[in-house]
């Protein structure tokens, strides 16, 4: 092998293996572990105290260069948490050795990614039930404004507007909720791990949770320096806020289309085409349903680098950061988007309330109006309404308008005098059963969801070590 190849092979293996341009968002959450690492060192008299203040007052200085915008670290070294051993030596020279007492990178690595995930589940659910409050809004205020229910995209029957952006609501409180759970499932720290087999100095691991905000230690130090099962369920949780504002993002488009025209969105959340100067598209919408397929490929992907690895650390996990990071950062900027679209979307009354009165929306109605009414069995009264429907078509009427000897020709038992005539309104307000779109029936589940939602926003916080708070943990 020539002098070149060995070079070009190292430059290959620098490029292939180096991470710290891109996990360097950890450095401040290696700054907490490092310094809740530190104190318990000292407290357990594994390190001098000269050293252990001379590492507090280097993690400190790097921690407030971090915040006010600085970039002190290297970003050639191999990872982010090599940079910050490498700053520390620099700055305070040969007592920076002791920081790697008792520790090593692969738990170190993970304990920083989980401190760092958390503040993401925070900030993500906030944002979630930011969402959940303006669909609520809409819900409230146009729990009696009738619109048309689809199905197949055909028109099913006439629901209220407010009933749908309940169903929007109730989808992300559920959201909310699985962030929640993955928060609860990773409150374990790995520190004190070590390499895979834990360490033989006399640590304090409980100490060491406790001082990140974490319930506990993880129970086997093998499995938690190869776990990724906490970033995993991060990423399930994403995929689901993704595919839920992908459904929002579609409905949005095909309401505001000019064809269908329900709803209106403001200048600010639309683009104009840049040939057809009367287009409104509808670009913040598409582009939060465009976004999920990068969450949902994260997810796979990492799936796909944990699926045939064994226990402890192998360099796969490298690979963990980046789905991560990218799928924070996609959801953070569709929660966003969605808050808008949800808060400034307006509806068209009149628009809907037409589209909801096509012919026959209400022979559903009429089907259950004859089985209560007239003690025809259910089935019996879809196909004979059915029928009813075809034999109005060919007459050109309404089925309030066909007459009694036509529906005797379809079955005597419809020969009555007291036929209905099944207004939109009444069909609305007839669906009065619990979780209906009954006006009253939407005011109270609106009032229910409330009380939930002020109840969810009320729960103690899963509270850990913010990056902002990284020079504060001792």
């Amino acid at each position: 092998m020539t002098l070149d190849e060995r070079s070009a092979a190292a430059a290959r293996m620098a490029a292939i293996g180096t991470t710290a341009h891109f996990d360097r968002r950890l450095a401040l959450y290696d700054v907490a572990a490092s310094h809740a690492h530190v104190t318990m060192l000292l407290k357990q008299r594994i390190v001098p105290p000269d050293a252990a203040a001379g590492l507090h007052r280097g993690l400190d200085e790097l921690a407030g260069l971090i915040r006010s915008g600085a970039d002190p670290l290297d970003p050639d070294a191999e990872d982010v948490h090599t940079a910050v051993e490498e700053y520390l030596e620099q700055r305070i020279g040969a007592d920076a050795g002791w920081l790697g007492t008792a520790r090593a990178r692969n738990d170190l690595a993970v304990t920083a990614l989980r401190l760092w995930l958390r503040d993401q589940v925070t900030a993500l659910r906030a944002r979630v039930l930011d969402l959940t409050e303006a669909l609520l809004v809409q819900g409230e205020r146009h729990a009696a404004t009738v619109m048309p229910g689809f199905s197949h995209l055909q028109v099913a029957q006439p629901i209220s507007f407010g009933h749908v952006c309940l169903a929007y609501a109730e989808t992300f409180l559920r959201d909310a909720e699985r962030l929640s759970l993955v928060h609860a499932l990773q409150d374990e720290s790995p520190m004190g791990s070590g390499a895979l087999a834990g360490t033989g100095f006399p640590v304090d691991r409980d100490s060491v949770a406790r001082t990140l905000g974490f319930g506990r230690p993880t129970a086997n130090s093998l499995e938690s320096v190869g776990d990724r099962g906490f970033a995993l369920d991060f990423l399930s949780a994403g995929a689901s806020v993704a595919l839920n504002l992908s459904r929002f993002g579609a409905e949005i488009v095909y309401w505001s289309s000019q064809p269908v025209g329900l709803i209106s969105l403001p200048d600010e959340l639309v683009s104009s085409s840049s040939a057809l100067p009367h287009k409104r598209n509808p670009d913040a919408a598409e582009l939060m349903r465009a976004k999920s397929g990068r969450v949902l490929g994260n997810l796979h992907a990492l799936q796909t680098v944990v699926k045939g690895l064994p226990l402890s650390y192998f360099r796969d996990l490298q690979e963990d950061k980046e789905p991560l990071f990218d799928t924070a950062d996609t959801l953070a900027l569709s929660l966003d988007a969605a808050v808008s679209l949800a808060t400034l979307m307006r509806p068209d009354v009149d628009a809907m309330r037409r589209a909801a009165d096509i012919g026959f929306v209400t022979s559903g109605d009429l089907a259950d109006w004859l089985t209560r009414e007239r003690q025809i069995p259910f089935r019996e009264a879809h196909h004979l309404v059915a029928k009813l429907v075809r034999r109005c078509g060919e007459r050109g009427c309404s089925l309030a308008e066909l007459p009694l000897e036509a529906r005797r020709g379809i079955d005597p038992r419809l020969a009555f005098a007291e036929w209905p005539d099944i207004g939109v309104e009444e069909s609305v307000a007839s669906r009065d059963s619990q979780g209906g779109t009954a006006p009253g029936r939407v005011r109270e589940a609106a009032a229910e969801l409330r009380g939930r939602l002020a109840e969810f926003r009320a729960r103690p916080a899963y509270r850990g070590i913010t990056a902002n708070e990284a020079g504060e943990t001792r």
